[in-house]
């Protein structure tokens, strides 16, 4: 049995779904997602909200803990520019063999530093390097958070220049309900985001947060 988007998803509806999903709301539309982990760094994180201001594109922040500490104006930020925050641990740790103690330290500190900062709840999660295990899973579950993976990973951490960002750009074909994993602690992400979002809008595709996902 497949398990719900509420509780587990790595990509968001098909344009099949969508459709389905008009017939009762009246609303179909193609989505993708732009999903951001490991901030919020203060220098590239900015120039970002910036850029996606201007031209209007919301998009899923998974900010560490440690950096949400040391940069709170930027979390707030984040959440005032109509983003959505989700969790990312504390410290980037694996939890592929996590204790439950070191799950709690690692992911419950977040989320109540992250929920203190923007007098919201925050129930999205993306495991670091999206490793997890059952039990960790479980937990999550337990806990009511969204456990949030991707389905297109132009690894942009590792890209030395814009021009591969482009480059990839160029050979990524979007559907609907993709989920795509980039990095604000990144370089070339601004570059990689602009080249995306101007050939996506050829393609009558919007940009979502990842609730929009689950609703």
């Amino acid at each position: 049995m497949a398990v719900p988007r509420r509780m587990l998803m790595d990509r968001g509806p098909s344009s099949t779904e969508r459709a389905l999903i008009a017939g009762h709301s009246g609303r179909s539309v193609a989505e993708i997602a732009l999903t951001f982990d490991d901030g919020p760094h203060p220098e590239h994180t900015p120039r970002l909200l910036d850029w996606l201001a201007e031209h209007k594109v919301l998009a899923t922040f998974f900010v560490l803990g440690a950096m949400a500490r040391s940069h709170p104006d930027l979390v707030r930020r984040i959440v005032a520019d109509g983003h959505e925050i989700g969790n990312h641990t504390y410290t980037h740790v694996s939890l592929e063999h996590a204790s439950p103690q070191l799950l709690r330290a690692e992911v419950g500190t977040t989320r109540a530093l992250l929920e203190d900062l923007t007098g919201s709840p925050c129930p999205l999660f993306r495991p670091p390097w999206g490793k997890i295990s059952a039990r960790a899973l479980l937990q999550l579950w337990s806990d009511e958070h969204t456990v949030v993976l991707w389905n297109a990973d132009p690894r942009d951490y590792a890209m030395k220049s814009s021009e591969a960002a482009v480059a990839w750009c160029a050979r990524y074909r979007a559907r609907s309900g993709d989920i795509i994993l980039l990095h604000d602690t990144s370089t070339v992400a601004s570059a990689l985001v602009r080249d995306l979002v101007e050939r996506t809008s050829r393609q009558a595709l919007h940009f979502s947060r990842i609730s929009q996902y689950i609703s």
